[in-house]
């Protein structure tokens, strides 16, 4: 028995010969770990790789029939487009560093809220819209309801047929309706005929902006202004009684009966023309004047503004009770909860908050937001695409406008939970004037690359460079082969928009062919010319000592200065008379011929003028052969300014004495 128990060893000697059987034969040992290791993984990842494959293709499969199948019945008008949103199958982007999809996978979106269920074997997680694409984690696109287009009209007419090209196009791009800003450009009749411009659009011509629109399943929602803003009505004679303060015709007085007794008619004539619309927005931004007239202070300026809002509101919705009012928010951003609640203006009109910088909580910051939670059901958002950011810019900064409109997505995603009913949707703007008495600002055409990129952002909730292709073959930047495929440029840039170095676009669309290109391309053109010109005239006059307005005043320079200063004073005139030619071409087809006019006049015509004056002034002196002998004679007007005048042998006189005198 004990000799048996001897034979056997104990456990710890199997590990001891164990370890020193490895130790001896280790690099065998650890080659077989690795190869091991190294089949285990391959395998694992092969399965991996066909699971994730087939779930992907069956994923995109039926996401590309759906989102195509969704994509044609929305142009045809077949499918309602809330419908579509409460059940459409959202990409989700991996973003790089560079702010680029690295990969896609499709999640179905639960709700308004624009936040995606993402469902895994262990747990159900809910994540926010973040539009910083330049971090890397998830990012759930949100995309709003309603994606609306701002039609800009007063003053300058487009043509209908680029009209109709301009509402085909923003449709591809994912746009749901029309916010028509009318104005001067609506076909008034009665006693409101003057307020039509001479070149309005007709009845007939109006009708078919409308019905285009209806066609292409764009919801048409009108625009009037209905308290400020009205210089295009109060400017006219028979309407000076109306107004606020005499000087002014910017806003009418809301103390007046006839004030109101004139909106009135100004509805019932646009509700006329567009029928069965869900939506009117009635304005009521910027009321400058507000409590100015001898009534009207008597009065609180809160009160003044809801009351005249809601006697408005209150007219549609009884005149018209299938439509909702809509207005600006900017006079409602100051005014206290206790006062809107008291009007219970949330039940009459529904906001509609625009900010167009890039910093959207500096003017709406997390107070208005839960003030107007409490007080509304319902918002809209507003962005802008063009003439947002200067009086007189002719081509829009699409940096900029990218920014806004991000911002806005973000928020939309943050705050859309405080109202009841989420947020309608977005209006992407685009003003031609600041108002009525302005110039033009950025032109519609040449605001094309803008609204494009900006729409398309906002329809698909992200930008990235997965977005590059669609708006490429949106704008026709490339070339399409015989079986349909998009085929790209040759030189087309890798990176989505060079917004840094390009903010503007030119180098990247200007060989595109969309509507309004040619005079997109032209103002690269007046661009650059724009700058030689301005250099070239700082040059001479500024930096340079022969042509400045000291040498012009006292005819006293040199003949042979001038003409070298002068030698590219003709290349330069000749190149602004053939870009004169060049807008006239190229705007010719969108605008008629007083638009074109204006533009001209506005942006062209003045430095033609600087340049002939140059012409006449260097002939004159030119024609110079003989000078006076220094000190030249005193410019007398100098002594208005403060400065010393001389007695007539020279002498230095006071001239506190003078101005006593």
């Amino acid at each position: 028995m004990m000799e048996g128990f001897k034979k056997i060893k104990h456990p710890g000697s199997y590990i001891i010969w164990f370890v020193s059987s490895v130790w001896r034969r280790r690099i065998s040992v650890l080659a077989v770990v690795i190869l091991t290791i190294l089949l285990i993984v391959c395998l694992e990842y092969n399965v991996t790789k066909e699971i994730v494959q087939n779930t992907l293709s069956r994923q995109e499969s039926n996401a590309g029939a759906g989102l195509g199948a969704e994509i044609q019945a929305e142009a045809a008008g077949s499918i309602d487009n809330d419908a579509i949103q409460k059940n459409r199958l959202r990409t989700v982007q991996f973003i790089d560093d560079e702010g680029f999809a690295t990969r896609d996978t499709v999640v179905d979106v639960m709700g308004r809220s624009g936040s995606a269920r993402m469902l895994d074997d262990s747990s159900i997680s809910r994540r926010n819209v973040n539009s910083d694409y330049n971090k890397r984690n998830l990012k759930i696109p949100y995309i709003p309801n309603h994606r609306i287009v701002h039609l800009d009209l007063k003053g300058a007419p487009p043509k209908i047929a680029f009209i109709r090209k301009l509402f085909v196009l923003v449709k591809e791009l994912g746009a749901t309706g029309i916010l028509l800003e009318w104005e001067d450009m609506f076909p008034w009749g009665n006693n409101l005929k003057n307020l039509a411009a001479k070149n309005a659009f007709s009845r007939m011509e109006a009708k078919e902006i409308i019905v285009v629109a209806q066609k292409l399943n764009l919801e048409v929602i009108p625009l009037i202004q209905t308290f400020g803003h009205l210089e295009f009505a109060l400017k006219n004679k028979e309407f000076v009684h109306l107004r606020e303060i005499p000087e002014s015709p910017q806003a009418l007085c809301p103390s007046l009966n006839a004030s109101l007794e004139f909106i009135k008619d100004m509805i019932n004539q646009v509700m006329q023309l567009h029928k069965n619309v869900n939506y009117l927005h009635i304005g009521c931004d910027e009321v400058f004047t507000l409590g100015r007239c001898s009534r009207c202070r008597k009065k609180l300026r809160d009160e003044l503004f809801l009351s005249h809002v809601t006697q408005v509101a209150k007219y549609i919705r009884k005149r018209y009770p299938y439509v909702t009012p809509i207005i600006w928010d900017d006079m409602l951003r100051v005014l206290p909860f206790s006062t809107l609640d008291q009007f219970k203006i949330g039940k009459l009109v529904e906001p509609m908050v625009w900010v167009y910088a890039e910093n959207v909580y500096r003017f709406v910051p997390q107070t208005v937001w839960e003030k107007y939670q409490n007080v509304f059901s319902n918002a809209w958002i507003a962005s802008a695409f063009k003439g947002a950011f200067g009086e007189t810019y002719y081509i829009p900064n699409v940096k900029r406008h990218l920014d806004n409109n991000l911002k806005w997505l973000e928020l939309m995603s943050i705050e859309e939970n405080r109202f009841k009913n989420g947020f309608r949707g977005i209006a992407i703007t685009g003003w031609q004037r600041y108002d009525h008495f302005a110039t033009l600002c950025e032109m519609l055409p040449a605001s094309v690359p803008s609204l494009a990129v900006n729409l398309a952002v906002v329809s698909h909730g992200y930008a990235n460079n997965s977005l590059r292709e669609f708006l490429h073959k949106t704008l026709n930047c490339g070339i399409t082969s015989s079986m349909g495929a998009y085929i790209h440029e040759p030189n087309a840039k890798d990176s989505f928009l060079n917004l840094d170095s390009d903010p503007f676009l030119w180098d990247q669309f200007s060989r595109c062919m969309f509507i309004g290109s040619q005079f997109y391309r032209t103002l690269s053109r007046w661009h650059t010319l724009e700058k030689e010109v301005n250099e070239y005239l700082v040059k001479i006059k500024s930096k340079r000592a022969w042509l400045t307005d000291y040498n012009v005043r006292r005819n006293y320079t040199s003949p042979l200065r001038v003409d070298e200063l002068m030698e590219d004073e003709s290349r330069i005139y000749y190149n602004l008379l053939s870009m004169i030619q060049s807008v006239n071409d190229a705007l010719d087809g969108i605008y008629d011929k007083y638009t074109i006019a204006e533009w001209i006049e506005q942006t062209i015509y003045p430095t033609i003028l600087k340049l002939e004056e140059l012409q006449k002034v260097s002939k004159k002196l030119r024609n110079m052969h003989t000078w006076p002998r220094r000190p030249l004679p005193r410019l007398n007007d100098l002594q208005r300014l403060g400065v010393f005048a001389f007695s007539s042998d020279g002498s230095n006189i006071n001239t506190t004495a003078l101005r006593s005198v």
